[in-house]
């Protein structure tokens, strides 16, 4: 426990820094900054007395691997709790409703219970916008790499990969699956890197269409990240800006290490990736069939790549939409993008790897019982067991978003309510069909659970479920 609580109290530390942003911007704006000044005081405070009060001894210094995946699930609870002190004032001191947007930030999913943007401080929607890039990222990234700068007389290990699987639990736990050749702390440092570079570009960009600049910060934050939070109620529709947020929501759902490899000029690996050409494969085809049954091509493909990137920037009214653009796009919610990106959903290449599996499974079973029929995919041998850890996930993602459905259905939503909001919820998407500020809280309640779920990949809260009750 004295290490969960250590390592949770350094996630705090890290976090309250954070706050100087909408602090510099309420002071420019003239804005009340009381709030976040008691939220960065409190988060510091509170997370050097954990360090303090947790000493370790020096044969108890590393995390298990079940800490490491209860170390993420607590901070996407703990963080979001502190956070909710800043929308507790514009939400008449609503705690449900409050936590339920933090959740909503910094799990990228970017439903809102907000009905109007345009009275909030620009602090606050700025602070929402960081949020999801702080979640996008992972806090938990930027904790891990400044773990492994420590020297090695003061952490026993020089090296991240030293500290073992509970540092590679933590780093999957945020949607990573890959990491570079050097190892670890060098993966670490490259996503960082390539982040911040993406999001600056992205502010230059939108500068460049002539979105003002603190409009292009917030929303560079958030298209990046694939979260979907605007700032204000009606959203852009100057051509070239929607195009440059698509781009940026696409850059933000394919994997870090592609992006790395591109820019490393191994145009090779880059152009071959299987699962970044899937990905862009699907969107293509379901804009294409987007073209087929609407006229007004620009909105509907912009909302197709919001559905597809797990984003949720929502510009349209989904009654007018074609049913077939909502069933593609529902589909787009539930695959999602890349791994290790920001992007939710299953991911591209679990649902890849089941339909390879699928193929095999049929020729293991038409050839003689002693013959070995090894499970090839692009020249790699696959392990079994790792077909069987993406079936059992993605059973449990589709066994979460039926109970989800089934409960919704008894509050008496249609089908479609039902399904698109759950979908959109455990994707971490954020498109909404429904007003979520006038739902029953137990709805809320199983929509904030749903959002953890999607962005932690469920089985760290399960695994926080377990050791809370055993």
């Amino acid at each position: 426990m004295r290490i969960l609580l250590r390592n949770l109290g350094y996630l705090l530390i890290i976090s309250s820094f954070f706050r100087l942003v909408p602090i510099i911007t309420g002071l420019y704006y003239g804005e009340d900054i009381q709030n976040f000044l008691f939220t960065f005081g409190f988060s510091l405070v509170l997370g050097v007395v954990l360090v303090l009060f947790n000493r370790l001894k020096e044969d108890n210094r590393v995390l298990t691997l079940t800490q490491g995946l209860i170390l993420g699930a607590l901070a996407f609870i703990l963080l979001p709790a502190i956070s909710m002190i800043t929308y507790l004032p514009s939400m008449n001191y609503d705690y449900l409703n409050a936590y339920f947007e933090a959740i909503s930030g910094f799990t990228t999913t970017g439903i809102t219970v907000y009905n109007s943007l345009e009275e909030l401080p620009k602090s606050l929607l700025l602070w929402r916008a960081e949020t999801q890039w702080m979640g996008g990222i992972g806090i938990i990234i930027i904790f891990l790499f400044l773990f492994s700068r420590r020297r090695k007389g003061q952490q026993k290990v020089a090296d991240l990969e030293e500290a073992s699987e509970a540092s590679m639990a933590l780093y999957q736990a945020q949607g990573f699956g890959q990491k570079l050749e050097g190892g670890l702390r060098r993966t670490l440092a490259v996503v960082m890197a390539i982040y911040v570079g993406y999001t600056l570009l992205g502010i230059l960009l939108l500068r460049l269409t002539g979105m003002p600049l603190y409009d292009s910060v917030a929303m560079s934050f958030t298209a990046l990240s694939t979260g979907g939070f605007s700032v204000h109620n009606e959203f852009y529709t100057n051509g070239w800006q929607l195009t440059v947020l698509s781009i940026i929501m696409i850059l933000g759902s394919i994997s870090f290490i592609v992006h790395f490899k591109m820019i490393e000029g191994k145009w090779k690996d880059f152009l071959f990736s299987f699962e970044k050409n899937v990905f862009l494969v699907l969107i293509v085809v379901a804009g294409l069939l987007t073209i087929s049954v609407t006229t007004n091509w620009t909105i509907s493909l912009f909302e197709l790549v919001s559905a597809f990137t797990a984003t949720g920037y929502n510009i349209s009214n989904f009654a007018l939409l074609p049913p077939l653009l909502i069933f593609v796009m529902m589909l787009g919610m539930i695959i999602g993008g890349s791994s290790s990106s920001t992007s939710g959903g299953i991911k591209v290449f679990r649902i890849y790897y089941l339909i390879r599996g699928i193929g095999w499974q049929l020729k293991k079973l038409s050839s003689p019982p002693n013959a070995v029929i090894p499970l090839s995919i692009h020249g790699q041998e696959t392990d079994e067991k790792n077909i069987s850890n993406i079936a059992i996930f993605v059973i449990a993602y589709m066994f979460t978003l039926v109970l989800g459905i089934i409960v919704f259905l008894i509050f008496d939503f249609s089908f479609f309510d039902a399904s698109f909001q759950m979908i959109s919820a455990l994707g971490t998407v954020g498109l909404q069909s429904i007003d979520v500020a006038v739902i029953h809280p137990l709805l809320k309640i199983i929509l904030i659970i749903s959002m953890l779920f999607g962005r932690l990949e469920i089985f760290p809260i399960l695994i926080l479920i377990r050791r809370i009750f055993k």
